[in-house]
């Protein structure tokens, strides 16, 4: 159940890439770099280390900033990845990324962290 919903979301990110025609070697690395970090991600946030904050990024929920790199590369991709889609559809890289947020709170485990629209932690 839990590798569903997390191919699920990876499985998002990769049509949000394809949908909006990334060029096409810029698309790729970025896929294959999220699918990479996917296995280590879903452990962060398995141990509650990290979360899905409601921009659509993770943070750090806690005081341990484990694998910090890594959440930062994530955060990186996911920006080119919203930067592409808002400027096919002509609109901010940040509302792409709120209802990205939106997205990946429906999908979420209950063990997981999420924010709020105010900016509160909390599991599903």
């Amino acid at each position: 159940m839990q590798r569903q919903r997390v191919f699920s979301l990876l499985s998002g990110l990769i049509f949000l890439l394809v949908f909006c025609s990334v060029a096409s070697a810029a698309a790729n690395g970025i896929k294959e770099r999220m699918a990479a970090r996917l296995p280590e991600i879903v452990g962060l946030k398995d141990k509650g280390v990290i979360g899905e904050d409601n921009l659509g990024y993770l943070q750090f929920v806690g005081a341990t900033k484990e694998k910090a790199e890594l959440v930062q590369a994530e955060n990186d991709d996911r920006l080119q990845v919203y930067q592409a889609i808002a400027k096919q559809q002509g609109t901010t890289a940040d509302l792409v990324g709120r209802r990205r947020a939106q997205q990946i709170t429906e999908i979420a485990l209950p063990t997981h962290w999420l924010q709020d629209a105010n900016g509160r932690w909390y599991k599903k």
